[in-house]
C-alpha cells in the first residue's frame, strides 16, 4: 500500500524564535490536520526559505519581528502573496498598520495559544480570499478601465481625421477589428499608432 500526501491538507510554515514553543505549535498543528513543512527558529533567509517550500500559509511568532521581516512580507505579498498570522508583543498602531500593509493577514497580540492557532490560521486565510477578490477585481476594473479609453481615444482621432460621428467611428473600428482579426482594444492601439504619425 503506497502512502501519498494529502493534497487537501493547509502547508504551513511556522516561524518561531521560541523552540519550545514552536514544538507544541507544531505538534498542535499536526494534530489539527495541518502540514508543518517548515520551522524556523529565526526570519533569517525568510524569502529564500519561503519559495524553496511555498507554504500556504506563514504563522509568525517573534519577540522582536523588526523591520526586515515586514520589508521580506511585503516582497512576498507583491509577487506571491500567501496568507500570514502573526503573534507579536508590538502593540504600537503604526506597526501593526505596517504589518498589515506588508500582507499580514491576521496580526494578534501575545504569544501564539495552542488552542487559537487553528481559527487564526483560518481567519488569516478567509481574509486573505477575501483580499485577493478584491484585488482581483480591482485590477480587472482598471483594465476593462484602461481598454475603454484607448477605444474611446482611437475613435476620436477617427472623428477628427476622418469627419465621422462617433457611432461611425466604431463602426470603423469594429470592421478594423474583424478584418485584422483584433480584439476592439487591439484594433484601437493599431489607429492611434497610425494616426499618431507624423
Amino acid at each position: 500500500m503506497t502512502i501519498t500526501a494529502d493534497k487537501n491538507r493547509v502547508s504551513v510554515m511556522l516561524v518561531d524564535d521560541l523552540p519550545e514553543r514552536a514544538t507544541r505549535v507544531a505538534e498542535k498543528l499536526r494534530l489539527e490536520g495541518f502540514d508543518v513543512i517548515s520551522q524556523l527558529a529565526s526570519p533569517a533567509g525568510l524569502l529564500f526559505q519561503i519559495e524553496q517550500h511555498q507554504p500556504d500559509v506563514i504563522l509568525i511568532d517573534l519577540q522582536s519581528p523588526g523591520r526586515d521581516v515586514l520589508d521580506s512580507l511585503s516582497i512576498i505579498n507583491q509577487h506571491n502573496p500567501v496568507p500570514v498570522v502573526m503573534y507579536s508583543q508590538e502593540g504600537d498602531a503604526k506597526y501593526i498598520e505596517q504589518a498589515v500593509d506588508a500582507g499580514v493577514s491576521a496580526y494578534l497580540m501575545g504569544d501564539v495559544e495552542t488552542d487559537t492557532v487553528k481559527p487564526a490560521i483560518n481567519v488569516a486565510m478567509a481574509q486573505f480570499k477575501s483580499y485577493q477578490t478584491i484585488r482581483q477585481q480591482l485590477d480587472d476594473t482598471r483594465s476593462q478601465l484602461n481598454k475603454l479609453a484607448v477605444i474611446d481615444q482611437a475613435k476620436n482621432l477617427l472623428m477628427n481625421q476622418h469627419n465621422v460621428d462617433e457611432q461611425g467611428a466604431h463602426k470603423l473600428l469594429r470592421k478594423l477589428a474583424m478584418d485584422t482579426n483584433q480584439s476592439l482594444p487591439q484594433a484601437a492601439k493599431s489607429v492611434i499608432q497610425i494616426l499618431n504619425k507624423p
